[in-house]
C-alpha cells in the first residue's frame, strides 16, 4: 500500500511537471491552440453561412435573422424607414435596459429623419418620435446580448437631440432597499 501510494505521487508529481507552463508539452499545446483556432473560425463561418442559406431557403428564420434583416433594411432604404415612420410617427419602449445593440439600431432608425444617414448612433431623431424607459439596475438580459452600457450610450444620445427625465422617486420599496441597490 506504501509503495503504490508513493508511485501515485510521483506520478502526480510527473504529470505537474509535464503540464507546467515552461514544459515542452504545455508550449506544444499552446503552439496547436494558435494553430487551429483559424481553422476553426474558418470552418465555424463557412457551417454558419451555410446554416443562414438554408434558413433563407427554407424560410425559418431565427429571431436573430429577423432583427438583422430588419436593421439592414432600415439603414440601407431611407425610403422604407420615411413610409414606416409616417405610418408609425410615436415609439414607446419601455423596459430599455433589456434592448441589445441590434434593437436599440432598429428603434432608433424607426424613429429618424431618412435623410439623416444610415448610422443609428448618429441619425437625426423626429421631434417626440422617440420615448424610452428603462432602469439600468434591472437589467437582466445580459445572456442575450442586453447591455448596461447601451443604456448609457442611448442617454448620451438623448442628452444630444432630446431630453432626459429622470424618476427620482421610488414607490416599489423602503429606504434599505434603495441604500442596498444604489450602494
Amino acid at each position: 500500500e506504501d509503495r503504490a501510494r508513493k508511485a501515485a505521487k510521483a506520478l502526480g508529481e510527473e504529470w505537474e511537471s509535464f503540464k507546467a507552463e515552461d514544459s515542452s508539452a504545455h508550449q506544444l499545446h499552446a503552439h496547436w491552440l494558435a494553430y487551429r483556432y483559424p481553422i476553426t473560425l474558418r470552418f465555424g463561418r463557412a457551417a454558419a453561412g451555410v446554416y443562414q442559406a438554408a434558413r433563407l431557403r427554407s424560410g425559418h428564420l431565427t429571431f436573430q435573422d429577423l432583427l438583422l434583416y430588419t436593421a439592414r433594411l432600415l439603414r440601407e432604404h431611407p425610403d422604407v424607414r420615411q413610409e414606416l415612420g409616417r405610418r408609425y410617427r410615436y415609439l414607446l419602449i419601455d423596459e430599455f435596459q433589456d434592448t441589445d445593440p441590434l434593437q436599440a439600431e432598429v428603434v432608433f432608425l424607426l424613429a429618424s429623419e431618412p435623410e439623416s444617414g444610415g448610422r443609428w448612433t448618429e441619425v437625426q431623431l423626429r421631434a417626440g418620435a422617440l420615448f424610452v424607459v428603462g432602469d439600468p439596475k434591472q437589467s437582466i438580459y445580459r445572456f442575450r446580448r442586453a447591455d448596461i452600457a447601451l443604456s448609457g450610450q442611448v442617454k448620451r444620445r438623448f442628452r444630444e437631440v432630446g431630453q432626459v427625465v429622470e424618476l427620482v422617486a421610488n414607490f416599489r420599496s423602503t429606504q434599505p432597499v434603495e441604500r442596498l441597490v444604489n450602494a
